[in-house]
């Protein structure tokens, strides 16, 4: 069965598409393209097809009015050894020849699709840096200098990011992104397939201020911190007396921002990694606050700052890499004194071995001088090459006979 070959002449001008005369449009000469790498690339292996090649581009050649021209021994007009496309007028003949878009043409639609959007409405404080950003991207677009997020090759795609971004910038309120997604997009999952784009893009226009959706109130899920303990919360129309509760409660990062006063009678707070050890913890109805977390989030970060500065806090989190790291986060993002909890290395047989991504977690830790306590568990999961019984759970079932909770060894957090 005979194989269908590319048209060389196709083969050429992707060529000349991905020079940097075609991305960008800057010309130091004619385009040239070796004769024999050319056949290689359009797999013009067989004698037949070597032929069909060649009459192809002999036969454009002739059409061209010298905008293409086949370079041949000086002593034998048979061997070509060059094709070459002239800097005045060969591309646009090249790709009118081909009934494609050139270049050239492609790069100015790019630039006028930026451009149409530049006057699009979005609130008064992003106007100018919409303004320049559309118009930088068009610069980009046409001088081939990268235009991302957005890709070259998806005008679709581009006009759909540039009309959905000042729709987010515009969105007021807290919503879950799915329901923001329908009413932007009409479809509840467009924004989040949408979101790395978006986001790079927002960062883009705003110079970092806005980081992700979440910062224009487009959440996942709702900003709650999930809690159990002796607090008191004073709001506009009374207090709400959480000590009173033997169950925990999920409290909105809203309602704490519109608390008057809040309250605290706990003896210390206990930050908890993992949502099945925070359940049998809550379960004791201690006089310890409890808050469960892992990478904390806004709500959490509101509850922890508006805590008396004097009360201490610890966090108990899993043993392996990400356990230690959270504890890290918690401590950046909270600014608050945290003292680890039952967060010791136990080496367990057949266990699951670090991973290249564990050993840079670790690595980065060991070199943060604000983890300096937990550096003696993290240098011992390292010697180990294991994590190790790490997950919180496997210390059993919590007793309230006294604080820590667990009699055991590892109340030495």
């Amino acid at each position: 069965m005979a194989h269908e070959h590319p048209d060389i002449l196709k083969v050429f001008a992707d060529r000349y598409r991905s020079s940097r005369a075609g991305r960008t449009g800057v010309h130091t000469g004619d385009f040239t393209f070796d004769y024999r790498k050319l056949l290689k690339a359009a797999h013009a292996d067989s004698a037949e097809a070597r032929n069909n090649a060649e009459d192809r581009l002999r036969q454009a050649a002739s059409q061209s009015q010298e905008k293409l021209e086949l370079k041949t021994h000086l002593h034998d007009i048979n061997l070509i050894y060059l094709v070459r496309l002239s800097r005045e007028g060969g591309e646009a003949w090249l790709f009118n020849h081909l009934r494609e878009s050139s270049p050239t043409e492609e790069r100015r639609q790019l630039a006028d699709l930026f451009e149409s959007y530049q006057e699009t409405l979005v609130p008064p404080n992003y106007k100018d840096a919409w303004l320049s950003w559309c118009l930088r991207l068009a610069q980009h677009a046409f001088d081939g200098s990268p235009v991302t997020p957005f890709t070259r090759d998806d005008l679709a795609e581009a006009r759909e990011l540039l009309t959905v971004i000042p729709r987010v910038l515009t969105w007021q309120g807290e919503s879950l992104i799915r329901f923001a997604s329908c009413t932007i997009c009409g479809d509840s999952k467009r924004l989040e397939q949408l979101r790395p784009r978006l986001e790079s893009s927002l960062r883009q226009i705003t110079d970092g201020r806005i980081q992700s959706l979440e910062d224009l109130g487009l959440m996942e899920k709702p900003r709650r911190v999930f809690l159990r303990g002796p607090l008191r919360l004073e709001l506009p129309g009374g207090t709400l007396d959480l000590g009173w509760l033997h169950s925990p409660v999920s409290i909105s990062e809203t309602d704490i921002h519109h608390t008057t006063a809040i309250h605290c009678d706990a003896s210390q707070v206990l930050t908890v990694e993992n949502e099945t050890t925070f359940l049998e913890l809550a379960k004791l109805n201690s006089d310890t606050l409890l808050i469960q977390t892992s990478y904390p989030g806004r709500a959490v970060l509101a509850l922890l700052a508006c805590l008396p500065a004097n009360l201490p806090i610890h966090h108990f989190g899993d043993t392996d890499p990400a356990g230690f790291d959270i504890l890290r986060d918690l401590r950046s993002r909270s600014g608050r004194t945290i003292q680890p909890l039952h967060m010791h290395h136990r080496p367990l047989r057949d266990s699951e071995t670090l991973q290249p991504l564990d050993l840079q977690i670790i690595d980065r830790l060991l070199a943060d001088p604000h983890m300096a306590d937990c550096h003696p568990p993290l240098q011992a999961m390292r010697d180990s090459g294991i994590k190790g019984d790490f997950e919180q759970e496997s210390l059993g079932r919590p007793s309230l006979a006294e604080w820590p909770f667990y009699k055991s060894d590892w109340n030495a957090g």
